[in-house]
């Protein structure tokens, strides 16, 4: 779900405001306690000042970061990161840091701790906090515009519509690649004239709207987006299921309504009200806290498991000649390809034999798997049987490319198999552990544990994570469905 980027985003900024807030909250109070070594009077009033207590004001800390932080998510400072324009970052910034102040002073107002509160501090801090907010988040932009600049993490958007109405949102997006976006190219009506190029432009004509559903299945497509106001029923809602089918967003003008797909809500496509259509999780918050979770649990395991890491290198080495780490291209979040890791529990031609034993396939699909693979080596049995093997994969969740709880990551030769209902697996990145892990793996039939997945996808919620997360165990040590 290519959106989570964009939550994830907002969250690594609250994050590092969190980091801003704490260290220039620390800075000022540090400046007001060697206040009275180079000033002796009171800002305020006519008398000596006095000295404040270090400890009583930094036990005020929590109170600073639920109001600052509260107040720079409520005017929207975490909006629109990749296009916000300087002025307005400006204007949120003080509105922000307004409420932050006067937030700050309701919270310890009812804490009955106003009273103890260092008013020089008090004025002192949002200046200061103000101004290192805005400088960060400044360099936190740049550096979120510049990665999409060099294609990362970019959504991939198919426009459908004719070239008049497709024109002005095509330009705009190709002079502002920092939004993140990336057209694929334009998909005409049916009764479109126009010629494929268009002077000025680079963006191409894929085709007309009958071979949309084709399109959806050859491109790593995130994003239908739907021009015009002249559509029939018909076609918006042939065009709707096919979106529907895989997983892609489905996103139009808001004029049109009616249509029976999944999930719809009301938004922005870079100025366009729209309405978005999606039948994959769309709770931007709970994925970036999903992602975070990836992150920090993939992060630990890493580390914890390093001494497990250097047994199994060298009684893989001692077992068979040939590398210790087996890379196999698999297919990601709607079907991008990237390269998932294992312990190598094979002979190192493997692949080159899987050939000769087709016929003793015990899956039924398009996958392969069997109970005495010749090919299998001592050590990767043992680690195959243990999981062990799959470690390696929490660098790939570490790096982005999967989750530590998604549908199991497909081989791109068995998506090409795939009936149209089952690739509605790959709108969601793949993970390490789903229901079908926890539910007999390999003793599972095909289609079921296609279902599975999408009951994954259709049910999701951060609490069924966390449940498959601790069922994932106890299926783990018991070796449960393992081949």
């Amino acid at each position: 779900m290519q959106r989570s980027h964009n939550a994830s985003f907002k969250l690594y900024a609250a994050m590092t405001d969190v980091i801003v807030l704490v260290l220039t909250f620390v800075l000022a109070l540090r400046a007001r306690v060697a206040l009275p070594r180079f000033w002796t009077y009171d800002l305020f009033e006519p008398k000596v000042l006095q000295d404040v207590s270090a400890d009583l004001h930094l036990s005020m800390l929590p109170a600073v970061l639920i109001a600052w932080v509260g107040s720079l998510w409520y005017f929207h400072t975490y909006d629109d990161l990749h296009r916000v324009r300087t002025n307005q970052l400006l204007v949120r910034m003080i509105k922000a840091t307004t409420g932050g102040a006067l937030g700050t002073l309701v919270i310890l107002f009812a804490m009955q701790q106003t009273g103890q509160l260092s008013r020089s501090l008090f004025f002192g801090f949002p200046l200061l906090a103000f101004g290192a907010l805005l400088f960060v988040r400044a360099l936190f932009i740049r550096a979120l515009q510049e990665r999409y600049r060099k294609g990362l993490n970019t959504r991939n958007v198919v426009i459908v519509g004719n070239a008049g109405e497709a024109l002005p949102l095509i330009g705009s997006l190709e002079r502002n690649p920092q939004w993140g976006i990336r057209v694929l190219g334009v998909v005409h009506p049916e009764s479109a004239e126009e010629d494929a190029e268009v002077s000025g432009l680079t963006w191409k004509v894929l085709g007309r709207t009958r071979d949309l559903p084709r399109l959806l299945e050859d491109l790593p497509v995130d994003q239908v987006y739907m021009t015009g106001r002249a559509w029939d029923v018909a076609t918006l809602r042939d065009i709707a299921d096919s979106c529907e089918e895989l997983g892609v967003e489905f996103s139009m003008d808001a004029n049109f309504l009616g249509l029976r797909v999944a999930q719809a809500n009301l938004g922005d496509f870079e100025g366009n009200t729209v309405l978005g259509f999606s039948a994959t999780p769309a709770n931007t918050e709970a994925l970036a806290i999903k992602r975070l979770m990836d992150i920090v649990l993939s992060s630990c395991a890493l580390l914890a498991l390093t001494p497990v890491f250097l047994v199994t290198a060298i009684l893989i080495k001692l077992d068979d000649p040939g590398p210790i780490f087996f890379g196999q291209t698999r297919s990601g979040l709607y079907g991008r390809t990237f390269t998932m890791w294992k312990f190598r529990s094979m002979v190192a031609d493997a692949e080159k034999l899987r050939a000769r034993l087709e016929a003793e396939n015990e899956m039924d699909g398009p996958v392969f798997k069997m109970t005495d693979d010749p090919r299998i080596t001592r050590v990767g049995r043992f680690i195959r049987k243990t999981s062990i093997d799959e470690l390696p994969q929490f660098w790939n969740v570490l790096k982005g490319e999967m989750s530590l709880v998604g549908p199991r990551p497909p081989i791109p030769a068995e998506v090409a198999e795939y009936e149209r209902w089952q690739r509605r697996r790959l709108s969601m990145k793949p993970g390490i552990t789903c229901i079908w892990q926890v539910s007999g793996r390999n003793n599972v039939d095909f289609k079921t544990w296609m279902r599975q997945d999408l009951e994954y996808i259709d049910n999701w919620s951060l609490l069924l994570d966390v449940k498959l997360l601790a069922m994932t165990v106890p299926v783990v040590l018991l070796g449960t469905g393992a081949k």
